[in-house]
């Protein structure tokens, strides 16, 4: 359906809200659009906390050329958003999400084929809300033209198609109004969750899940020894990005020191970087303050998930040029943004 502004604010707002509940994004990452006409889409804005955005915070843009109105801009991904609605016009609300075992899977850059799977990966109503093929748009620096055209191209080849791997990066899930979009990021989660297992032969079993953090250096440093974090730990080697927001937010490499470091050390590892692997004990997370340190923890955790598939699967990590850009450009971005807060 095509919303009326009224009905458009409230629709995002309220898909924002989900998006944090189900645990599909964390912080202001990702980003949701409605359309407004047959011309138009609203979209959330550039860098913008969700729990605290309003209906005025949300910015009007043109699907032919992507052009916008008012003083705040859109998501960085706003041509991916324009590019989908001139391909789908079936489709008139989007959800962009970075979700935990959808963006793993990406990193191999396959379709995934749902009519070629049994009833332990995908039940047949899974089928009818996602479409019989969730296809894999290959990978494109986050925010360019070169990754909303990949995505558009996936989604154009795929006209029944509900959701769209975007490798190394998340998914793009699409409905016909924001139920619909809803449904399909939450039962894409679920299904990738099940192929995850299937594909690395096992769940992870290991005691912790914990992180602990304190004042070091000007900055916070977190001990994280989540999960997948402490499998990739107990390999003892140096972690790639598998997902590009790993390399904007990371680095473009993680080194592992050993078990008992010193300070040092530490230091050392984390020049131009904001994580360090600890041989079997996880890893060390710092950053100028403790919500963007808790964000390299997210993002870590992650990473690891993706990196436990590549490293038994073969798939590949992000290519090494294209994370050092991923960086630099998240860290001009990020300087601006800390800029324009102090001037506020």
């Amino acid at each position: 359906m095509i919303y009326d502004m009224e009905q458009a604010k409230e629709k995002i707002l309220e898909a924002c809200r989900e998006m944090k509940k189900n645990h599909l994004i964390a912080r202001t990452w990702g980003n949701v659009s409605a359309r407004i006409s047959e011309g138009e889409f609203l979209i959330t804005p550039s860098g913008r906390d969700y729990d605290e955005m309003t209906g005025e915070d949300l910015v009007k843009v043109r699907i032919r050329d992507e052009k916008w109105e008012g003083d705040l801009k859109p998501s960085s991904e706003k041509g991916m958003h324009a590019r989908l609605y001139r391909v789908r016009p079936d489709c008139d609300f989007i959800i962009h999400t970075h979700q935990t075992n959808a963006s793993a899977i990406s990193i191999q850059g396959e379709d995934l084929d749902l009519t070629d799977m049994g009833e332990k990966l995908v039940t047949e109503e899974e089928r009818k809300i996602l479409g019989p093929v969730v296809p894999c748009a290959q990978y494109g620096l986050s925010s360019t033209a070169k990754l909303a055209k990949n995505v558009a191209w996936a989604a154009k080849k795929n006209p029944d198609a509900k959701a769209i791997l975007m490798r190394h990066h998340g998914v793009a899930c699409m409905g016909a109004d924001e139920q619909e979009a809803m449904e399909v990021a939450r039962t894409l989660e679920l299904v990738c969750g099940r192929i995850y297992e299937k594909r690395c032969g096992e769940k992870i079993q290991i005691e912790g899940g914990t992180t602990f953090g304190r004042e070091w250096q000007e900055g916070w440093l977190i001990h994280s020894r989540t999960p997948y974090v402490m499998e990739m730990s107990r390999r003892g080697k140096t972690l790639k990005p598998y997902l590009d927001d790993m390399a904007q937010i990371g680095g473009v490499d993680i080194p592992c020191v050993g078990a008992v470091p010193s300070g040092k050390e530490v230091r050392k590892a984390l020049k131009d970087r904001n994580a360090v692997m600890i041989k079997g004990d996880g890893a060390l997370c710092y950053a100028p303050d403790k919500e963007e340190a808790e964000a390299v923890v997210l993002v870590l955790e992650k990473n690891c998930q993706a990196a436990n598939l590549g490293l038994k699967k073969a798939a590949p990590s992000v290519p090494s040029v294209s994370a050092r850009l991923e960086r630099s450009f998240y860290l001009k971005k990020y300087s601006k943004l800390k800029k324009a807060e102090e001037e506020e």
